[in-house]
């Protein structure tokens, strides 16, 4: 548990960032949570017939409190406590004995993002509501797959492994870039034979850079793809639906940007989760996390 719950501490959206905040529970913070609700008829057509956003409280920290809300048969109740985390992070938390998502306020994460984005980027409400529902899916994964999550890593993660080993390694970082090129080449095509055709060469290519990793890294690079990639994946499917031409520029077109840490790994997940749904609709009813989604891939395409 102390390892999985560190790791997301570690990678999510706003990694160990600390800001304080004088903000309460606004309006603004209540249509954030009444517009991810409404979202579940987006969330119903992915393939896990099981998640439900309501299923996990969700927190919003003001800068002194948090104010949880969850649902009732009224419809949602929202009580103040104090703060469960001395850090800002939008993440999903364990409570107690289950998981909540734990976030800053939509306007804490809108000023941040303001100041520390070079072509400030607006983050309103839409990409708040799309955030709660990355986090909410780490909660599903957390309390229904704790067990094959913990076991893509047979050791603990640190948050620079990436940085310190795979991002130095220069052969590796060329083989990489040429892989998320294949992976968005094959997610832009509706054609089965040239889906095929990159996948052969992103495996040839796999095999070749496996070989200049130490095994840990590729566990690490593995735990992103599938846990992270399936979080940044319902994060995009569930933006695409509100913003088309942002989920064709920022989240297709970026799946070949190659950036040093994990989320470079957020992207080339969702990829892998989009070509699998090319390949077979249906494949999410069965998944349960315990598999590279690549590996499933190479099934279906008998590679």
């Amino acid at each position: 548990m102390k390892k999985v719950v560190v790791i997301l501490v570690g990678i999510v959206l706003l990694a160990g960032v600390i800001f304080t905040g004088t903000y309460g529970v606004s309006q603004k913070n209540i249509e954030v949570y009444e517009r991810a609700m409404e979202m579940q008829s987006i969330a119903d057509t992915i393939g896990w017939a099981d998640f439900r956003i309501a299923d996990y409280p969700i927190a919003v920290y003001d800068g002194e409190n948090e104010y949880v809300f969850t649902r009732s048969k009224e419809g949602y109740d929202v009580n103040k406590r104090a703060v469960t985390m001395n850090f800002l992070v939008a993440t999903a938390y364990p409570v107690d004995d289950h998981f909540e998502v734990i976030t800053p306020s939509v306007e804490q994460m809108s000023s941040f993002i303001g100041l520390a984005s070079a072509d400030a980027t607006e983050y309103g409400s839409v990409e708040h509501s799309v955030t709660l529902w990355h986090e909410a899916f780490h909660c599903y994964q957390l309390t229904n797959y704790m067990e094959a999550i913990k076991n893509i890593c047979p050791e603990e993660i640190e948050e620079n492994t990436i940085t310190l080993h795979a991002d130095t390694n220069k052969g590796a970082v060329d083989l990489f870039k040429r892989q998320a090129e294949l992976l968005e080449a094959a997610v832009k095509s509706e054609d089965i034979d040239r889906i095929r055709a990159y996948v052969v060469e992103y495996k040839e290519l796999e095999e070749e850079r496996n070989a200049l990793l130490d095994e840990k890294i590729i566990h690490t690079e593995e735990y992103y793809e599938r846990v992270e990639g399936g979080a940044y994946y319902v994060e995009a499917l569930m933006h695409g639906e509100m913003n088309p031409e942002k989920f064709q520029n920022d989240y297709i077109g970026g799946i070949s940007e190659f950036s040093n840490g994990s989320s470079k790994y957020y992207r080339t997940g969702m990829a892998q989760y989009m070509i699998m749904d090319v390949l077979n609709p249906g494949w999410k009813a069965n998944y349960d996390f315990s598999e590279p989604v690549m590996e499933l891939i190479y099934e279906e395409l008998e590679i």
